[in-house]
């Protein structure tokens, strides 16, 4: 029974540690690249000149749009759908996600007022070690 105890003891402490890495607050750092910025029939593509771990994406501009959908290109050059936004948004406006790529494409479906993408920014987070 003695060892029940123990086990018991050492899942507790690993889920309080592995809870507080999760709810530690990250911090997130501007991927300091040229931005390339190429309009396609499919969309607007925004690219780094490698690839990065990408964690957070900021779109600046003016206006509102409403129903965009952002896709990251992987390994094998295709493009895979990362987040949806149907609602309408406006600017700034940030979108959390991960990522291994160097070109994300943003297609809007629909678009309400004169909105416009100005600038897209890349995050990564920051090394804990500096």
């Amino acid at each position: 029974m003695r060892i029940w105890k123990y086990l018991i003891f050492i899942l507790a402490c690993l889920a309080q540690i592995g809870c507080t890495a999760l709810f530690t607050e990250q911090e997130y750092v501007l991927i300091d690249r040229p931005v390339g910025e190429k309009m396609t029939f499919h969309g607007e593509i925004y690219s780094l000149p490698e690839r990065a771990d990408i964690r957070k994406v900021v779109l600046l501009g003016s206006g509102k749009i409403r129903n965009i959908e952002i896709h990251a290109r992987d390994k094998r050059n295709q493009w895979e759908p990362v987040k949806k936004v149907p609602g309408g948004i406006e600017f700034p406006f940030e979108i959390p996600l991960i990522a291994e790529t160097d070109a994300i494409k943003i297609i809007k479906h629909a678009m309400t007022g004169a909105g416009h993408i100005e600038t897209v920014q890349f995050y990564t987070v920051a090394d804990k070690g500096n």
